[in-house]
């Protein structure tokens, strides 16, 4: 395998959009659940309807906010954990391939993941849901993966958390493998039988 092509949700870094619920709740005036009332603001922030600004504007205005857009924005920054097994997977695996990121995510997001967490300074580039304007399963972006890097997906393994991820990657031609972050070494058998070298082997 000459690349590795990683998701980042539960992947490289686990997220809980219930930890911004509370805080959404505390400093909103809007009734009922907010994070089911910025859904549909969600959905079109990911696939790159709209961009991060927008999206906060526009949720500020739907949950009736009180605080400031940076506080707006911070609280659906602050969602993310690092899983440090797979974070020592791309530290070694950068010296044996190229790494590269597909994920459905947005600016925001993005931004904050790059700025925040130095595992991505690792990876060469990466293909988002918010640029790319389709959403994981959809194969079309797995196509603008393969002309973006001018990857052999038989020669590159990707990983992901959800089964209909992995399986339109499988279909793809890419060597795909589902990653549970409480199930890494069966992860790192699966993927060694698929051609992931680390140094150590």
């Amino acid at each position: 395998m000459k690349t590795l092509l990683l998701d980042i949700g539960n992947v490289l870094v686990g997220f809980d959009f219930g930890r911004a619920r509370p805080k959404f709740q505390a400093a909103s005036t809007a009734t009922g659940d907010p994070l089911e009332r910025l859904a549909e603001l969600k959905y079109d922030l990911e696939i790159g309807a709209i961009d991060g600004d927008a999206f906060v504007s526009a949720g500020m205005k739907t949950l009736g906010f009180q605080k400031s857009a940076a506080d707006f924005r911070r609280i659906w920054e602050e969602i993310f954990t690092p899983i440090d097994a797979m974070w020592e997977v791309v530290l070694k695996a950068r010296a044996t391939h190229r790494l590269l990121l597909l994920s459905n995510t947005s600016d925001i997001h993005k931004d904050h993941l790059f700025r925040d967490y130095s595992i991505f300074r690792h990876f060469s580039g990466g293909i988002y849901s918010y640029s790319s304007h389709c959403l994981k399963p959809d194969p079309l972006i797995f196509r603008k993966a393969i002309e973006e890097y001018s990857l052999v997906p038989e020669e590159t393994l990707y990983v992901d958390d959800l089964e209909d991820n992995v399986h339109v990657a499988a279909g793809a031609g890419f060597a795909a493998v589902r990653y549970d972050p409480a199930a890494h070494d069966a992860f790192l058998t699966e993927a060694r039988a698929l051609g992931l070298r680390l140094p150590e082997d």
